[in-house]
């Protein structure tokens, strides 16, 4: 049985690698020569996309006082929700282990 495969659009191919690109420079930001050369888009795609994502999503944004883009604030705030949820798993993972664990004196008994 071979798995189905779902074509993603372009310009969602774009965007996510847009994010990918960005990741990584969240303090200085990409110069948006830097980001077109990356994604192999013209500039203008860089000028006119940019701005429309930061407006709508707020998923990148301009670095003040440059004219240089990072990820935006609401992304990185995702990215924190999920590392703090998987942190709050493996706690509890860690803890239910810790529960079932049978004592290295008493592994005699539990043997099957």
């Amino acid at each position: 049985m071979t798995e189905k495969t779902y074509p993603l659009a372009g310009p969602i191919r774009k965007t996510c690698d847009l994010f990918r690109l960005l990741a990584g420079h969240e303090v200085l930001g990409l110069a948006p020569g830097e980001i077109a050369k990356g994604l192999g888009v013209p500039p203008s795609w860089v000028s006119q996309n940019l701005p429309a994502l930061e407006a709508e999503t707020g998923f990148v944004e301009r670095v003040e006082g440059t004219n240089r883009w990072r990820l935006g604030v609401p992304f990185v705030r995702i990215a924190v929700t999920v590392g703090a949820n998987l942190n709050q798993a493996q706690r509890r993972l860690t803890e239910l282990s810790q529960r079932y664990a049978v004592p290295a004196d008493q592994m005699d008994r539990y043997s099957l």
